[in-house]
């Protein structure tokens, strides 16, 4: 009878299971160990930690700076920073994005007051932290120690698990938006045996995840601005009103204060708007004009959280600072003639987009198979217009600003592959349940190899030096 109760359990329960065991994975792959070698960390703008014989991982060397804003919201108007007579990077450069900060800040306190009641404290393990943070100095020759700029390891700890808090509800909601925006819901064990929740994996298992989730950073919230820019329009083409025009107006305002890529979703939505209510349901111009006021607000709206902040700062901390604008100029291609102009946001546009096709190169190959199959099918493609035009817009916004901007990376990038993922669910073809159950399991497989891949390779780390993510 008991064998009984464990088979019926595990039929039932089995793709769940299955998706368990994928992130379980991963997680283990993630944290099993650096990925960058010692001798290669300063290169690849990197740090190696080892927590003991077993646990270890890389982070971005920005990480310590994303860990002090986090730790103490105040240096945010830290204007200058010098170590043993090294300028290093003020905590000004995290002005532009707050929200992330001062979030996982009151994240942190609870996780402080639980850790002190616990009295938790191994010493033999900030040692080897330590010891392994200091190996970058030493090979790279830096007269410094990971003490020089923190003098207490222990009083991080709180903040870092905060940070994977954080990050976890970051890519928790980017995955149940995705679902949901094909009308699968996570919350229901028959949806873990439908392809389509499995493709939301993606969002899980990428190089943002890899070298964000163990490296704390606001970039993770790129996931966020792809799954809500899918799911905002979803809303609108199912009921095409005003009110969530403006919901959303606000909301993509207020994320631009945690990490400022939420003008890509803003814009798409509100061409999308546009696109339903104009071509679908054939409005005419005198309502487009009739409209222009609430548009306008849409832009008030979006505009007023983040100018709220920067009036805060003017008014009364000194001024607001920009680093990727001041210290760092983007937009300074701007200043040459237009062939110049254009020359360098084609070039720059092409190395950003091949660093996402060659990160999410499954996605790709699945695109191209799904395009051989209707081929030699003869079979018609039913592609899903709005998908397409969704992810065109997403494309263009992004390729385009980033590239005028001067720096486009796998972080940017990784979404305007991401965004097509509604469009090839929309074109996998009909499968009884039983045959989709059986894809499943394929699919299960694959991420279980490919999770691996993609924790243990280098890539990102290097981004720049590296210029194929597959290594």
């Amino acid at each position: 009878m008991p064998m009984t109760k464990y088979s019926d359990f595990f039929r039932e329960k089995k793709f769940l299971l299955m998706f368990i065991s994928v992130l379980f994975f991963y997680l283990i792959a993630l944290y099993s160990g650096p990925v960058v070698d010692d001798d290669k960390q300063i290169e690849y703008n990197a740090r190696n930690i080892v927590i003991n014989d077993y646990l270890g991982f890389s982070v971005s060397s920005d990480t310590g700076n994303w860990m002090r804003l986090a730790n103490n919201p105040l240096l945010l108007f830290e204007n200058e920073r010098y170590v043993k007579n090294r300028k290093l990077t003020a905590g000004n450069v995290g002005l532009s994005r707050p929200g992330s900060f001062i979030t996982v800040y009151l994240i942190s306190k609870p996780i402080e007051k639980v850790l002190n009641l616990l009295s938790f404290s191994d010493q033999k393990i900030f040692d080897n932290i330590r010891n392994s943070l200091n190996s970058g100095y030493r090979f790279g020759r830096i007269q410094q120690t990971v003490d020089d700029t923190v003098s207490d390891l222990e009083n991080f700890v709180s903040t870092y698990l905060a940070w994977i808090i954080f990050n976890v509800v970051v890519i928790f909601l980017a995955f149940v938006l995705f679902c949901k925006s094909l009308k699968i819901s996570v919350f229901k064990i028959s949806s873990y045996s439908n392809i389509g929740l499995w493709l939301g994996v993606f969002f899980i298992i990428n190089d943002i995840t890899k070298i964000y989730f163990v490296s704390p950073s606001p970039a993770i919230l790129t996931l966020l601005a792809v799954s809500l820019t899918i799911y905002s329009c979803e809303l609108i083409k199912r009921d095409c009103r005003l009110k969530i025009l403006l919901w959303f107006s606000f909301l993509f305002g207020f994320l631009n204060l945690f990490y400022e890529i939420f003008f890509a979703p803003f814009i798409v939505l509100i061409i999308f708007y546009m696109k339903v209510k104009f071509f679908d349901n054939k409005k005419k111009l005198n309502f487009f004009l009739s409209e222009a006021k609430f548009y306008f607000l849409c832009i008030l709206l979006f505009l007023f959280p983040y100018f709220s902040w920067v009036g805060i700062v003017e008014s009364f901390f000194g001024g607001y600072f920009h680093f990727g604008v001041h210290d760092n100029p983007g937009f300074g291609i701007l200043k040459n003639d237009f062939l110049t102009i254009l020359t360098y946001i084609i070039s720059l546009a092409k190395y950003g987009y091949s660093l996402a096709v060659l990160s999410l190169f499954p996605i790709i190959f699945m695109f191209i198979f799904l395009l051989s199959y209707y081929f030699f099918t003869k079979e018609v493609i039913v592609l899903n217009k709005d998908y397409l035009l969704i992810g065109i817009i997403y494309n263009f916004i992004i390729l385009l600003f980033f590239s005028l901007y001067g720096q486009i990376g796998v972080r940017h990038t990784l979404g305007t592959i991401l965004i097509f993922l509604p469009l090839i669910y929309s074109m996998l073809p009909l499968y009884d349940q039983k045959k989709e159950k059986k894809n499943v399991f394929f699919t299960a497989g694959f991420f279980l190899i490919y999770s691996f891949f993609v924790a243990r390779k280098v890539f990102p780390f290097g981004e720049g030096i590296l210029r194929n993510p597959l290594i």
